[in-house]
């Protein structure tokens, strides 16, 4: 039994020393290490591919959100022109001008009490620089 180990292992060592194995490892070195890079390849390619979906779908996403915007501007623009009349408004239409009406109001607050401020400082510094 053990001269038949003993056999086998004198047999693989000489298979691994002969050029015949030789080659089959290279060869099998060679295409495993081209399909690793092809699989390595393509998860790069989906992941790159996945990325720019995300990008575009953004960026559509903020050209909607402008367009809409705009249209809304436009119809502001319209309406105080008197090229539409309230009555020619739709409800939606209506509840987006108030909308926009609103948050302009409120940006014109904010930028009125950073105004405010920026004179309250001023004439400070002002009273500083005479007294």
């Amino acid at each position: 039994m053990n001269e038949e180990k003993t056999v086998d292992k004198m047999l693989t060592i000489i298979n691994e020393k002969s050029i015949w194995h030789k080659i089959k490892t290279f060869f099998k070195g060679i295409f495993t290490k081209n399909i690793e890079n092809s699989n390595q390849e393509s998860n790069e390619e989906v992941t790159e591919i996945r990325e720019n979906k995300q990008k575009n779908e953004f960026i559509e996403t903020i050209r909607n959100i402008e367009d809409e915007e705009i249209k809304l501007l436009k119809l502001q623009q319209k309406f105080e022109n008197g090229e539409i009349k309230e009555e020619d408004l739709t409800k939606d239409q209506e509840k987006l001008l108030c909308a926009l009406y609103d948050r302009q109001i409120e940006e014109l607050k904010k930028s009125n009490e950073r105004r405010k401020q920026k004179l309250f400082e001023f004439r400070k510094q002002m009273q500083k620089t005479s007294g």
